[in-house]
């Protein structure tokens, strides 16, 4: 009883195995809204001002890859790799109340790892990120900060969102939240302070699947 009981399961595997396509490819690129969380941060002196740090607003942004996807019935593992343009922007807040805007540009490769439930033509997914910083800057800031933020190369996040298949077309919204402490690795001038400059962001996606 026991092995036509495994025979039967093995069976209805291996035909859902049979007649779905357990492997396909594609691109994908859209936009992405990002932004620094950081715990607002008081009493910074470089040695000739006193300033305060706190949380800017979001800025808009780019990402370009590719997509694959592994999958079996209705679940499916889904690794991408794309190139993500990002940021936000910070408020330097002098001492004696003048304001001025930190943005903070980076590039980054990105590599998720999610796991999804497919029904239908829409899809349900969450899983880890990870982040390699390429570069960082903050050449269109009005304030006079020099400071690097991501000293560390890699970051880790995580991902969860929904999406859309339409034939060879796929449309994806998610959100973007982070797992990395980056307290820790702050630069210098900023050790000691209660800083944490996670970032997060909203990412809208629209892929081709090759196959």
């Amino acid at each position: 009883m026991k092995k036509l009981i495994f025979i039967a399961v093995a069976s209805f595997f291996l035909v859902q195995v049979s007649n779905a396509q357990l492997f396909n490819y594609g691109i994908k690129a859209g936009i992405g809204f990002s932004s620094l969380s950081i715990n607002d941060v008081t009493g910074i002196s470089d040695g000739s001002d006193v300033y305060d740090l706190i949380t800017g607003d979001g800025v808009m942004g780019y990402h370009l890859g590719v997509q694959t996807r592994i999958k079996i019935a209705m679940i499916y593992v889904q690794p991408e790799l794309y190139w993500n343009a990002g940021g936000g922007t910070l408020k330097q807040v002098m001492d004696g109340g003048a304001t001025e805007i930190l943005e903070v540009k980076f590039n980054r490769i990105d590599l998720p790892l999610l796991v999804g439930a497919k029904l239908g033509p829409v899809r349900f997914n969450i899983g880890p990120v990870g982040s390699y910083v390429i570069s960082e800057s903050n050449d269109g800031s009005t304030a006079d900060f020099d400071y690097e933020l991501y000293l560390n190369s890699m970051n880790w996040g995580w991902q969860g969102g929904i999406g859309l298949d339409l034939t060879k077309l796929s449309l994806d919204v998610r959100y973007e939240g982070s797992l990395s402490d980056l307290s820790d690795s702050l630069p210098e001038g900023l050790q000691g302070y209660n800083m944490d400059p996670r970032p997060s962001q909203w990412i809208i996606s629209l892929g081709y699947w090759f196959k």
